[in-house]
């Protein structure tokens, strides 16, 4: 009786430590992703800065005007050296947007480092309208060689409310404060196809 009793016990102890064994952790399956109900116009430029720092793509098209839910579309202009240099600008829609923006991340290593900066900014709200006006400054480090990796200027964004009261981007202007400056412009120029 002793001898089953412990082998009984030896048994019991063996299967709990088996089963108490450690496995490797799993891997995230979802990255980190900020992004704030725009119910104001300042956090659409906190949420366009979080899909920058987070290359998110599907945060960055929230950033722009859903026709779902609103009549008015969205229209980008380049600065006026691009606009001149670049002929892809003088049709460019929200789905060049989403074209650009895919094609930036797929050569941009995710460990890597992304940053856009606001300064001397201001905000001017007129009903279910907003101008947002300030210099930029945008880091990408990807892997094209030939494209700057830091570039600014300085930008509007006309911002609106929509059926949801929620805001978005429906025009950006992009300006080229300094000859010396390679705007945001010529990153979407080189990364639109």
């Amino acid at each position: 009786m002793q001898r089953t009793a412990v082998i009984l016990i030896a048994l019991y102890f063996g299967i709990s430590i088996y089963s108490c064994s450690l496995r490797d952790a799993e891997s995230p399956v979802t990255s980190r992703s900020t992004f704030i109900p725009p119910t104001t116009p300042e956090l659409v430029t906190v949420n366009l800065m979080y899909s920058i720092i987070e290359k998110d793509k599907d945060n960055y098209m929230k950033c722009f005007v859903d026709t779902s839910y609103s009549p008015r579309r969205y229209t980008y202009e380049p600065d006026a050296v691009s606009g001149n240099q670049y002929p892809i600008f003088r049709f460019w829609n929200i789905s060049n947007e989403k074209t650009y923006f895919t094609s930036l991340l797929s050569l941009t290593d995710p460990a890597a480092t992304s940053n856009l900066f606001f300064s001397n900014s201001t905000l001017n709200s007129f009903g279910d309208t907003a101008f947002f006006d300030a210099e930029y400054l945008l880091r990408i480090d990807h892997q094209k060689t030939n494209v700057a990796k830091t570039l600014k200027g300085n930008i509007r964004l006309i911002l609106s409310a929509d059926s949801r009261n929620l805001w978005s981007i429906h025009r950006w202007k992009d300006i080229q404060a300094t000859s010396a400056d390679t705007t945001w412009s010529v990153l979407r120029a080189n990364f639109s196809n």
